[in-house]
């Protein structure tokens, strides 16, 4: 490894004034700043990370705060946010948080100096992780939204643009009655989590803007509760002809257990799913018909926002919505004829 005494010999120049350069920390002549910079590249020098920390008194550590208890695809979020960490020369950490005191654990990862700024995920609607980071005057990007979002960093899904799109093209199909399935997350610690409260909010809305029909089901996430949809969908919701549903489990169940009923998919009932991954709607039977979470696009916006506030910038808050994209697949198709 070329160490930077080796570029202060070979540039005939003090350590020092190499430090200066590379670090930026005091005005070196242009002369020098070049010839420096040009003996930098012909050594291929690479400044070590722990050092340029210690030079900055900044540990260069974005903490990602992902909590174990979910059990959602984050991967594409937290790859995106990884890279664009690295291309700026800082390190990604996921940090696990699932604990009584979590709020002062989160805030204290920023006054202990383990991290620079914290990327939350999971966000809920009303969040006391939030409120103890702004208390800590923390640097921080909401990786989701809460209810008030006066002067907060954030990055999310636009669930109100997606769904409101999803039951468009639905009703353009000739659907008329609809139901929406999410994952019933009462009495869990996930319980305020904001995008089914607001696709909720934003299908009934969506239907009733539109004269359709539309039932929501909320389905715990437990086999039983899972397995029992077909039945109660069929004994609560006859007339239904489409579902958009942001429950993976529950979506597949439905694929496998509507061919007993004699209910063929899309023939009979279309059903599109909002946030599930194109890989995974892949392999279903029929292919499901996703609009797929643009995971990548906020998991980088998340990190650059972040970095950009670290680094001294001011001015509005970053705040990014971001449509899912339809993937189409085959489980999505024209209202059938009804006799």
């Amino acid at each position: 490894m070329v160490t930077m005494q080796q570029v202060a010999d070979r540039a005939k120049v003090s350590i020092s004034t190499v430090s200066f350069v590379v670090n930026n920390t005091k005005p070196v002549t242009p002369e020098t700043r070049e010839r420096v910079l040009q003996v930098i590249d012909e050594l291929g020098y690479r400044r070590n990370r722990a050092a340029r920390a210690l030079a900055s008194r900044k540990s260069r550590i974005l903490a990602l705060i992902y909590p174990m208890l979910d059990h959602r695809n984050n991967h594409a979020f937290v790859e995106s946010a990884a890279t664009a960490a690295e291309e700026r020369g800082y390190n990604l950490v996921l940090w696990p948080l699932h604990s009584d005191n979590v709020t002062t654990e989160i805030a204290s990862l920023i006054e202990a100096g383990f991290a620079d700024g914290v990327l939350l995920m999971e966000v809920q609607l009303d969040d006391e992780r939030v409120s103890r980071l702004r208390e800590a005057q923390a640097p921080f990007v909401l990786i989701g939204r809460t209810r008030e979002l006066a002067g907060i960093d954030y990055v999310d899904i636009d669930f109100e643009r997606t769904t409101q799109t999803a039951v468009d093209e639905l009703a353009k199909l000739g659907h008329r009655d609809l139901a929406l399935v999410l994952e019933d997350l009462r009495g869990t610690p996930l319980a305020g989590y904001a995008p089914p409260i607001r696709t909720e909010q934003a299908f009934r809305e969506a239907v009733a803007a539109r004269g359709l029909a539309g039932t929501v089901f909320h389905v715990a996430h437990d086999s039983g509760s899972i397995s029992a949809l077909p039945a109660e969908l069929a004994s609560s919701a006859p007339q239904t002809t489409a579902i958009v549903s942001m429950h993976d489990a529950a979506s597949l169940a439905l694929l496998s257990a509507l061919p007993r009923r004699g209910i063929e998919v899309p023939r009979d009932l279309s059903i599109v799913t909002i946030g599930t991954t194109a890989s995974l709607a892949a392999l279903s039977q029929p292919p499901l018909s996703t609009y797929e979470a643009p995971g990548h696009v906020l998991g980088r916006a998340a990190a650059e926002a972040l970095i950009a506030r670290l680094e001294g910038r001011d001015g509005p808050a970053t705040q990014v919505l971001v449509p899912c994209a339809l993937h189409p697949g085959a489980s999505m198709g024209p209202a059938p004829a009804r006799a």
